[in-house]
């Protein structure tokens, strides 16, 4: 019997020889369609001749964000085989941060570095050009790769998407020595990838606070006149965009940025054919660095007004005291569904995706039903094909978890709908998280295929204190308006928690407290026996991200702190000091 290694790259020169691969000998279908494209894109296969970009731009947002990420991760897995890569979009690598010397020349030798391009029609099959192709979470072992001198390691590469807009901004990789491959090291990686768009979020979340204020301000006495405008929002009124022409946040952006410069008030005059049509004031919205974040675009009351107005997206009362990590995603999915347009909200299973589209959808569809079709029906082929119906009589769907749908529906779906001639609007949810996280990525490829926006709505651990705006409204909505508060002990308990099921967490723990409460505030003392000890101090997001992969690698390695820690590289007295720095029982 062949080893796999020896299956594999029998496999590989059968394929250059452009014969048949057997699919039944082994070989994963992504690889062998990764080697399709590397033969076909004419990569070399015994040799590297790789492209070299010396001007590596070193202040971008991605690079920003990922610095710190890697460094605590290097913290970590300082003296272990293991090297944390980050690539850019179109695969060439920026930065390498190397736990071993020896890893680390074998590396060199393999021009896995610095401004040395990876991606797939460069290097073949690897780490970081597999996961931008594919756009998914690439694992690379040994001989699976396409050139030879790369067979020595095993690699995973995980995409780092913007975590508005889901476009891909590069790939975070983690190479080790083929031998050596681990199913923690994917948990590890993607959980850094993770912490990564969290950072990503957080840096769009300032600019987007600073501009969502300014909209609000500025829009009290004339909303159908006032747009705030970004690199990646557009807020507004319906109205308010069909008096500048229906311009597209892409358009109106770059006028603004043009126009602007390195002033703070500019003016745009806009045309329609030949002939003048209004003149815009913009206000920039600057950082306390001077970065442009956005801007206030004002429209004259002079400029005409269309024949027919929808209302503009409302919010939840009480909202504007939440995490801007929230409320950014809450203004643009508010703005995608007064215009009509479908969108998806991705996040981690009970982060409250479906309740806040919900909640949009019957504000700006009064008198129609919210249709919610969940993906793990039984019946759910009979449901998809009620969608079309649905939305030409007006009413808004949600498709929830669509990454639930079997390969290629979603597709399927979305080509079949005429969406621009629609009346209601279709909105879809996809769960990112480490038990369905494959499903997500498919199902994410085919929303951004038929170029509908995806927006991230963070877990709960990166946003805890909204719990002190939440927890009350829950409490009595709950309780049906017999307990209305919550005590500062219970909340502050609450707050140090981890939460992996998010805010579905939350309210299951509050449904079993209510009936213990003897008068009309919640207290510790109401919280169940077996509830957990608690965190004894607030994680950083950095800090969630190890304890993520700790628990990942626990539960790969049956829960044996000893093998969990070899795979992640780390010493076996750091392993048990996290545990118990970070409350990580057996069932987390």
């Amino acid at each position: 019997m062949p080893s796999w290694s020896d299956v594999l790259t029998h496999s590989l020169e059968r394929l250059k020889e452009r014969a048949s691969t057997d699919p039944d000998a082994g070989v994963r279908d992504g690889i062998l369609a990764s080697w399709r494209r590397s033969y076909d894109s004419q990569a070399l296969g015994d040799r590297l001749d790789l492209p070299y970009d010396d001007n590596l731009n070193l202040s971008t947002r991605l690079v920003r964000a990922a610095r710190p990420v890697i460094e605590k991760v290097q913290s970590d897995i300082d003296g272990s085989p293991l090297t944390l890569i980050l690539g850019d979009s179109t695969g060439k690598v920026l930065l390498r941060h190397s736990g071993e010397p020896c890893l680390e020349g074998q590396l060199d030798r393999a021009l896995l570095a610095p401004g040395f391009s990876y991606a797939e029609k460069y290097a073949g099959t690897n780490g970081i050009g597999t996961a931008l192709e594919d756009r998914s979470t690439a694992l690379v072992r040994g001989a699976e790769h396409f050139n030879e001198q790369l067979q020595v390691f095993a690699c995973v590469g995980v995409p780092v998407r913007d975590p508005i807009t889901r476009r891909q901004l590069g790939v975070l990789d983690i190479t080790t020595w083929a031998d050596r491959a681990h199913p923690a090291l994917t948990a590890l990686v993607r959980q850094a990838g993770a912490s990564i768009e969290d950072s990503l979020l957080t840096m769009s979340s300032r600019g987007a606070r600073s501009l969502l204020e300014q909209y609000l301000r500025s829009s009290r006495a004339a909303e159908d006149r006032v747009i705030a405008v970004s690199d990646e929002a557009f807020i507004g009124s319906a109205t308010a965009a069909d008096r500048i022409g229906g311009l597209g946040r892409p358009e109106l952006w770059a006028l603004t940025v043009d126009a602007l410069g390195n002033s703070d008030r500019a003016e745009i005059s806009l045309m329609s054919g030949t002939e003048y049509a209004t003149t815009l004031t913009v206000r920039a919205i600057r950082s306390p660095y001077g970065r442009l974040d956005g801007a206030i675009v004002e429209i004259p009351s002079s400029a005409p007004a269309p024949p027919v107005q929808r209302s503009s997206p409302a919010r939840p009362r009480g909202t504007h005291q939440l995490s801007p990590l929230v409320l950014g995603p809450m203004a643009m999915v508010g703005r995608m569904a007064a215009a009509r347009l479908p969108v998806c909200l991705v996040g981690e299973p009970g982060t409250g995706k479906r309740t806040l589209i919900q909640d949009i959808a019957m504000r700006e569809f009064p008198g129609r039903t919210v249709v919610v079709i969940d993906c793990g029906d039984d019946d759910i082929e009979a449901k998809l094909g009620s969608v079309g119906e649905h939305l030409a009589d007006g009413h808004p769907v949600i498709v929830r978890d669509a990454d639930g749908l079997a390969s290629g529906r979603l597709a399927e779906l979305v080509s079949g709908m005429d969406l621009p001639s629609a009346s209601g609007w279709l909105t879809f949810t996809t769960r990112t998280h480490r038990k369905s996280v494959e499903g997500a990525e498919e199902a994410e490829g085919d929303l951004a295929a038929a170029g509908i926006p995806m927006i991230a709505l963070p877990p709960l651990r990166a946003r805890v204190q909204d719990l002190r705006v939440l927890l009350p409204d829950m409490v009595r909505r709950l309780s049906r308006g017999r307990v209305t508060a919550v005590s500062p002990e219970l909340l502050t308990r609450l707050i140090r928690e981890p939460w992996p099921g998010n805010l579905a967490e939350v309210v299951e723990l509050v449904t079993t407290m209510i009936p213990s409460a003897t008068d009309s505030v919640l207290r510790e003392q109401h919280l169940p026996a077996d509830f957990g000890s608690g965190l004894r101090y607030r994680l950083t997001p950095l800090e969630w991200m190890t304890r993520d992969a700790i628990v990942e690698s626990l539960r790969a390695c049956d829960w044996d702190k000893a093998r969990a820690a070899e795979a992640l590289g780390m010493s076996r007295a750091s392993i048990y000091r996290k545990i118990k720095a970070y409350n990580i029982e057996p069932g987390a």
